[in-house]
């Protein structure tokens, strides 16, 4: 979710092989609004002129037979600190492996599991899993071009999930 120059919030996804996107108030878990399919490739998006205020939402949405409600990972902040991110980059970080790699953690109330994995050479990565039916394009990773690390948290994602 973001805000336009005017004030109001934009919402976008990208869910390849949905056929319906609903967002939802995380709050309440009341329907806000339908997604429009933006592009064929699975893009959808919606503009909310009466929210003022970035708010905590869901995705509901239909592949197939199967309805699916998640967090978007997206609407939550970087993990890596200021503190890691200088250390990874001077190369003096040594508690890598509590920062790098897959760990369990809680962030804005969403159980779920951090990844982070330093490959500052590359030009895409996501986290591939049974949660994402092993579709590279759901989760894209963020990059930390000051540390060269990737890194995303997806709420959700269970110690024991295979990935």
């Amino acid at each position: 979710m973001h805000t336009t120059a005017s004030g109001s919030q934009v919402v976008r996804a990208f869910l390849p092989g949905a056929s319906r996107v609903e967002l939802l108030d995380d709050r309440n878990g009341g329907v806000v609004t339908t997604l429009a399919l933006v592009h064929d490739w699975g893009f959808y998006g919606a503009h909310l002129p009466d929210h003022k205020i970035p708010f905590p939402y869901r995705f509901r949405a239909q592949f197939g037979s199967e309805r699916v409600d998640f967090a978007d990972p997206y609407q939550f902040p970087p993990v890596l600190g200021e503190v890691d991110t200088y250390l990874l980059a001077e190369g003096t970080h040594w508690r890598m492996h509590q920062v790098l790699g897959a760990h369990p953690r809680q962030l804005n109330g969403h159980h779920g599991v951090a990844f982070a994995v330093w490959a500052p050479n590359a030009s895409r990565v996501s986290v591939v899993g049974h949660f994402n039916s092993w579709d590279g394009r759901r989760h894209p990773m963020r990059f930390r071009g000051e540390c060269g690390v990737w890194e995303l948290f997806i709420p959700g994602v269970q110690p024991g999930d295979i990935y």
